[in-house]
């Protein structure tokens, strides 16, 4: 089972966001306005082929449509694969991040080692606030 993201647009400028978010709230939905200010909302769904999730998504677009939105027809379906998606809109998964204390542990080091080693270069790390992280392929290597 492969997990879908679609993209659906109503030919409706008005609705209550909070009626159309309870009505898809099994699909984690995401409503706004689209470019052209028609309603649009974002959800996911699992499925087996492509053809099947975006049956399913017109489906549950329709239903929606009738149980809050007046009616209005579906004007956009984009249904894609999520990890698409995600890639089309910059949204890459957050790479494994480590402590230093785990780094050391990892490298059967010091912790002190690692920190020599972030402050040299020689192990990449990012400082968030005052503490590193450094990513757990990077230690790995």
């Amino acid at each position: 089972m492969t997990e879908y993201t679609a993209r659906i647009e109503w030919a409706t400028r008005t609705t209550d966001d909070d009626d159309l978010v309870d009505e898809l709230v099994d699909y984690h939905p995401a409503t706004s306005r689209s470019e052209r200010g028609w309603v649009e909302a974002t959800i996911t769904l699992p499925a087996e082929t492509l053809r099947q999730a975006a049956t399913t998504a017109l489906a549950i677009a329709e239903a929606a449509s009738a149980a809050v939105l007046d009616g209005a027809a579906v004007l956009v379906l984009e249904v894609l694969p999520t990890a698409e998606f995600d890639e089309r809109n910059g949204l890459a998964p957050m790479p494994e991040l480590v402590s230093v204390t785990e780094a050391a542990e990892r490298l059967d080091v010091s912790r002190q080692a690692v920190l020599q080693r972030l402050e040299a270069g020689t192990l990449p790390g990012t400082k968030v606030g005052k503490t590193w992280v450094v990513q757990a392929a990077a230690v790995s290597a």
